[in-house]
């Protein structure tokens, strides 16, 4: 996950948003943290791969191809 870079940090507003349950959750998805592409390493299980383009499954690739 190298797209996070210190120059890519400093760019980042407020939310504006009070519930902190949807802070963390935007926040997530701002690194690439979820549990639908991460839990592999937790489990052990190889890499998911998106089944129609055969490419890793990523959050990213999730919100701009799905």
């Amino acid at each position: 996950m190298g797209e996070i870079t210190s120059s890519v940090l400093h760019n980042w507003t407020y939310t504006h948003i009070r519930d902190h349950h949807t802070q963390i959750v935007l926040a997530r998805l701002r690194i690439g943290h979820t549990y639908l592409t991460q839990k592999y390493l937790l489990t052990r299980d190889p890499q998911p791969y998106c089944d129609d383009c055969l490419v890793p499954l990523t959050v990213r690739h999730l919100l701009v191809v799905l």
